[in-house]
């Protein structure tokens, strides 16, 4: 490694520059809740959000992904309350990237290993077993219009990439969003975000 070092900094390059950027493995979207949660319902809304993104990230990169994984645990530091963790794991008929298919399983994953009685701190989805979508193995026993859903996500895609993120969305995704994290103490973005740029005053 010191080697490595020394010739980087005597112009000498020791790792190859990646010209494309290799798509990921796997996809996780996992968050907090602001506040615990017991609701399954809202619980729901936030998988479902998860679940949104990785199907994203997944059409992004032009794959698709033949696993769903679910997750949800309790505060592991409440020593107070009760704990429980778990998590489902599906494999799905047909690898896809559509948002409605990864939030139809994600929740039925999520039902699965819900249990009433606990206070709920986080989620969580990932994605796996990704390949490319243009090597997507079809089954005799898939009933979703996969023609259909990669129309409906291409449309959707080009609307939000108009109109802005998440508008136009699943009714599943909620607009409630009772699990997000607070953020009272959030940076503004200065630089990326036109109602938060500096407001300058002078006399």
């Amino acid at each position: 490694m010191g080697l490595r070092t020394q010739q980087e900094l005597v112009g000498i390059p020791c790792v190859e520059m990646e010209t494309e950027i290799p798509s990921k493995k796997a996809i996780c979207n996992a968050r907090s809740f602001g506040k615990m949660q017991t609701d399954l319902n809202v619980i729901s809304e936030a998988v479902s959000n998860f679940a949104s993104r990785c199907a994203y990230k997944l059409r992004k990169q032009k794959s698709v992904a033949n696993i769903i994984m679910v997750f949800v645990h309790t505060n592991q530091f409440r020593h107070d309350l009760k704990q429980y963790a778990c998590s489902r794991v599906i494999n799905l008929p047909v690898a896809t990237n559509s948002t409605i298919e990864l939030v139809h399983y994600a929740n039925i994953a999520l039902k699965s290993i819900f249990k009433e009685g606990y206070l709920y701190k986080k989620a969580g989805v990932i994605v796996s077993g990704i390949i490319s979508q243009n090597i997507i193995q079809q089954s005799l026993f898939d009933s979703a219009n996969n023609e259909k859903h990669k129309n409906i996500m291409q449309t959707v895609d080009n609307l939000n990439s108009k109109l802005g993120k998440d508008a136009i969305k699943l009714a599943a995704l909620g607009n409630k969003e009772q699990w997000k994290l607070r953020q009272e103490k959030l940076s503004p973005n200065y630089t990326t975000n036109w109602n938060d740029i500096i407001t300058v005053k002078t006399d």
